[in-house]
């Protein structure tokens, strides 16, 4: 078996309406599990739980473009509380020069896929340094993974 090498954080990306959120600087993917207390006197002391419902939520940090771009995006999806389709994995192309020509191309082979409400967005801008954003996307029904 070959030694496995880890995945480079800076290929991961979130795909928002199959377009790669712009200027990102972190994403992340938390998935998360609702309980019920199961216990009865067959327990004794010990708690018991089970699981009732599978949630997940996605959170993404990026700059603020000087164009039109992800946090206009965002903002006018927020606006409109309808759920967005989003991909989470590796690029397609990953690039050690930035941005390939033609953009950044959404998994192909293995990668996470749902829809979710943009359930918060909060820009900053400070004084003397770049303006950035964040957003919190909640799924909305199944996470699904696909493999191709």
């Amino acid at each position: 078996m070959a030694k496995d090498t880890p995945v480079q954080g800076k290929d991961v990306m979130v795909f928002v309406n199959d377009k790669a959120v712009a200027l990102s600087t972190s994403c992340s993917v938390t998935k998360s599990a609702s309980t019920s207390e199961a216990a009865s006197k067959d327990d004794g002391m010990w708690e018991n739980s089970v699981v009732t419902k599978l949630g997940w939520e996605m959170k993404v940090d990026a700059f603020v473009g000087e164009n039109e771009g992800s946090y206009d995006e965002m903002d006018a999806a927020w606006k409109a509380r309808k759920p967005v389709k989003v991909v989470y994995g590796k690029v397609s192309n990953p690039s050690e020069n930035g941005v390939p020509e033609g953009g950044w191309i959404k998994p192909t082979t293995k990668y996470e896929e749902g829809q979710a409400l943009i359930t918060s967005l909060e820009r900053n801008d400070p004084n003397g340094e770049n303006s950035t954003f964040s957003a919190t996307l909640k799924g909305v029904g199944e996470l699904k993974d696909v493999t191709v």
